[in-house]
């Protein structure tokens, strides 16, 4: 369902010709509505940390779909999934978590297939778009790192926060351009549910009984496979230094969490 996110923006921006700016501001209106009855589990969560949660999260979403709109789909999400690896490095020297030789042999892989993407992947006129899904990844990095911060709220209602804080924050900014047909409301609405409501509850309800380490993988079918949507249904064909520098990023992704999936099996076992 996760995947499903390049494919709809297209729709909306590409074939309904709605804004892109619109696109972020109801599609996190729409997703926040939907978990609202969530939000007074997030009563105890630190105002300050929410709201810098909050503001990282709008940089993702906006990041994402302004990337999707002047790019390939591939470039998107795949310069948004190298966010594990600044992930790691924050966590270095915030949380002074060890770097390890898998960490440091993820890392070179994961820049190598940004780097690729970055000078290769693109042709004359998508280069905004590259710089959208990069500034879409050091989003969702900060969002991450201040997520852990952050205990004791209902992550549903810590979703629809940020939804919300994302439809306020993007709303003057995409004022004049909610010229929104009944057809690409009903793709806003599909997404909010679809693309980012229910497989969010999905996830979540999957970490009860799957260690954290295998979601992490699985997961990793998204930037799989949201490429492989726009192409089959919209004939938008990858270029070939997106597809080398997206498997280097996901082979690092891979070479960072195997270690600790193998470990979780071990204790299971």
């Amino acid at each position: 369902m996760w995947s499903l996110g390049g494919l709809l923006i297209k729709i909306l921006t590409h074939t309904y010709n709605v804004d892109p700016r619109a696109v972020a501001c109801v599609r996190s209106a729409l997703a926040g509505l939907l978990l609202s009855w969530a939000l007074p589990g997030v009563s105890k969560a630190p105002r300050w940390k929410a709201l810098g949660a909050g503001l990282a999260y709008t940089v993702v979403v906006a990041g994402f779909v302004a990337s999707t709109n002047v790019t390939s789909a591939a470039n998107a999400i795949f310069l948004e999934y190298a966010y594990p690896l600044f992930v790691a490095v924050g966590a270095v020297f915030i949380f002074r978590e060890p770097l390890g030789r898998r960490t440091v042999l993820a890392l070179a892989l994961g820049m190598a297939g940004v780097a690729t993407i970055l000078i290769f992947g693109w042709t004359p006129g998508e280069g905004k778009g590259l710089v959208y899904g990069f500034s879409s990844a050091i989003g969702f990095a900060a969002f991450a790192l201040l997520s852990r911060s952050i205990r004791y709220s209902n992550p549903l209602g810590l979703s629809s926060l940020y939804n919300l804080i994302a439809a306020a924050v993007l709303f003057l900014p995409a004022w004049g351009t909610f010229n929104i047909s009944r057809g690409a409301f009903l793709v806003l609405l599909a997404t909010a549910v679809f693309q980012l409501g229910i497989p969010y509850a999905l996830f979540l309800k999957g970490l009860r009984t799957v260690p954290t380490t295998d979601a992490a993988i699985i997961t990793l079918a998204e930037p799989v496979l949201n490429p492989v949507w726009v192409w089959l249904f919209l004939g938008e064909v990858p270029h070939a230094g997106t597809l080398v520098g997206g498997v280097l990023i996901i082979l690092a992704l891979v070479a960072r969490f195997t270690s600790g999936l193998q470990k979780g099996q071990k204790g299971l076992n």
